[in-house]
């Protein structure tokens, strides 16, 4: 059991928008949960949300595999990009554009979330939704078929995601920088990859340059949340 299960249900609202009779998720898809998640913070906004698809970019990339749910409300307009990493490959995996580049675009609220974090991802759709102006959300969304892990280990990845700085959990706003869930002693990378048979082709060089740049992206984020 994961150290969530018991908590989750008790604070988080009971009422469900998300209906996963009406999908096709597979068992264990973080995908889902995540939508789970976006849902309830956005109650009845969901009803009038768009999904969309975004161009294909030099600077991105190919992102055809990525999809984005589109929320208003009044003069807020939240885009949500659900990140399952599909066709993915090391080490672009290493580096989440879309944020920077939301960032750079003006974005008046930017963050990244991972549903094995419900009450982070929740409370940054809610900050999301107040906020006037454009707001984006990243969400790294695991995947058992495509990451190739047990179904049952969807949160305990999500963990190990962020556990390890991989896909470290931030907002900004108002141009200050807030990183939303330290890890007081981060694991090595190693503990992510190797917990997914997708990367189980990596040599220790590959590894050891992984935690490298992890190690440089997570110094830069952490110079970016010090106070000016």
């Amino acid at each position: 059991m994961d150290k969530f299960s018991l908590y989750v249900p008790n604070f988080l609202p009971r009422k469900e928008y998300f209906d996963p009779a009406k999908n096709n998720a597979c068992p264990g898809c973080g995908l889902a949960l995540a939508l789970r998640h976006v849902y309830k913070a956005a109650e009845g906004l969901i009803e009038k949300a768009v999904w969309e698809r975004a161009p294909k970019s030099d600077f991105l990339g190919d992102t055809g595999a990525l999809s984005f749910l589109r929320i208003t409300k009044g003069s807020a307009h939240v885009m949500i990009c659900f990140d399952n990493e599909a066709g993915a490959r090391f080490p672009d995996v290493l580096t989440k554009k879309m944020p920077t580049v939301a960032l750079a675009e003006g974005f008046a609220y930017v963050a990244t979330a991972c549903p094995s974090y419900p009450f982070d991802l929740y409370d940054k759709v809610k900050r999301a939704l107040d906020t006037a102006g454009k707001s984006y959300l990243h969400i790294l969304c695991p995947c058992p078929v495509g990451w190739v892990y047990e179904a049952e280990d969807t949160v305990k990845i999500g963990f190990k995601a962020v556990e390890t700085n991989v896909f470290p959990l931030y907002e900004t706003a108002n141009g200050a920088c807030n990183i939303t869930v330290k890890t007081m002693k981060p694991k090595h990378p190693a503990v992510y990859f190797k917990a997914q048979q997708r990367f189980a082709n990596l040599s220790d060089e590959d590894i050891a340059q992984a935690a490298a740049t992890v190690e440089q992206q997570y110094g830069r984020l952490v110079e970016q949340s010090q106070p000016k």
